[in-house]
């Protein structure tokens, strides 16, 4: 037993509150369960507790055994002379402050209904992707809509925090704020790291003056990749390997150390020549790019202006100097998915938030309108019962399995406390 499963027991009185009674032998009445607080010092502050009918004003501190209260070394903690109430699961002997005040113990074991503790455990041993998977049928199918649209808004947010960084790092460029992350998230699984430092590599400012030289761009975008440092024959290599030195030496650039950038893996649409290409197509093609993507109200406008096709040397290449058959390498509905989800909408909240304009319900309607993401997580997800309708449904899969399931974080679920909540064979 986790303690972190304590504080949740107390702070919801999930046990039989009739009759309580400290193990000195005082009848206890709990009006406040308190605060629960994060940072150091007791669990729960601000508590009201009547014992023996006189009321206690003051700090509750939560332990496995009352031992735990010494190996914490709290009785010599003035910090802990204000708790009233020691709540414990095991009392296995007495305890004090450090003004020597022995401290009123409640000992849970005797009040904690057993199937509690019987689906807790339950859950946090299940080593499913989804701990609670077979409980899901009894879960409430409002709760299920209003927690997946909770965990979208969560995602959101961490999201927000990461772009915050940024802000402070660029000094509030939220051009390259906006360029380096659709970088990164042309990069896909295999690139994104390599691809982010590309964009710091290559800024923004340095990049955007290139803009209406396609061969300019393309030749910054390889350079800084280092795919231009082989010794190949191709004519197109070479010119690009002419321009990127000038600019290079111009510019002072430096490039990613060898094999940072990976082919190993990946279908040859998706390889980085190929989406470095599509890349330099697009700010090539659209004037005022990030101002356009943040100001769209559909995916219909988004795909109208994600929509790019690699230059016309890649109609036949997917690497340098490797002909292969013709086909056109234009940017994909999944593709231009995947940005809008992870960059565009992001960014969209992160400014409206910025700005204090967010509009729930134009974002919602946004992400609800793109079909669901496929990978492995959210295939997974669809074979137990908690499909993917849209990317809304994907994004909070997403992050019900990184922040919840795969920390085994039961106790701050919403699925998790209903099923928990079920489980109590009386309502307390």
């Amino acid at each position: 037993m986790k303690e972190s499963f304590l504080h949740y027991i107390w702070q919801n009185k999930f046990f039989n509150q009739q009759n309580l009674k400290t193990n000195q032998g005082n009848s206890l009445f709990i009006k406040r369960t308190g605060i629960l607080n994060t940072d150091s010092g007791p669990d729960f502050t601000n508590a009201q507790i009547l014992i023996d009918n006189i009321l206690w004003v003051g700090h509750i501190e939560i332990h496995k055994r009352s031992s735990d209260w010494y190996v914490h070394g709290h009785e010599k903690d003035p910090a802990y002379d204000n708790v009233i109430l020691h709540v414990v699961y095991e009392d296995n002997m007495p305890i004090y402050n450090s003004n020597n005040s022995q401290i009123p113990t409640l000992e849970l074991s005797k009040y904690i209904d057993k199937n509690i503790l019987k689906t807790y455990n339950k859950l946090i041993k299940n080593k499913a992707l989804l701990p609670c998977q077979n409980d899901l049928g009894k879960v409430d199918k409002m709760l299920l809509i209003n927690f997946k649209y909770r965990l979208f808004t969560e995602r959101l947010e961490n999201k927000y925090l990461i772009i915050k960084k940024l802000l402070i790092e660029t000094q509030n460029d939220w051009h390259q704020i906006f360029y380096e992350t659709l970088l990164k998230y042309i990069g896909g699984s295999v690139n994104k790291e390599a691809f982010e430092l590309m964009g710091r590599l290559l800024p923004y400012r340095i990049f955007i003056k290139y803009k209406d030289n396609l061969l300019k761009l393309e030749a910054l975008l390889f350079g800084v990749a280092g795919l231009l440092n082989d010794d190949k024959t191709g004519a197109y290599y070479r010119l690009l390997q002419n321009e990127y030195r000038f600019l290079k030496n111009k510019h002072g650039l430096n490039e990613l150390p060898p094999g940072a950038v990976k082919f190993h893996r990946l279908r040859p649409s998706n390889f980085p020549t190929i989406r470095l290409a599509q890349f330099a197509r697009i700010y090539y093609q659209t004037d005022h790019l990030y101002e356009k993507l943040l100001n769209i109200t559909d995916k219909e406008q988004a795909y109208d202006i994600l929509s790019a096709s690699a230059s016309g040397y890649w109609d036949t290449h997917y690497n340098f100097d490797k002909q292969t058959k013709y086909k056109k390498k234009t940017t994909g509905t999944d593709f231009m998915n995947l940005i809008l989800i992870n960059v565009v909408i992001p960014l969209k909240f992160a400014y409206q938030q910025h700005l204090g304009t967010y509009n729930n319900e134009k974002l919602i309607d946004l992400i609800e309108s793109i079909p669901p993401e496929k990978n492995k997580i959210v295939s997974i997800f669809n074979k137990i019962n908690l499909p993917a309708r849209n990317a809304l449904d994907s994004q909070a899969i997403l992050q019900l399995n990184k922040e919840y399931c795969s920390k085994i974080k039961c106790l701050s679920c919403d699925v998790g406390h209903f099923i928990l909540k079920k489980g109590l064979k009386n309502e307390y």
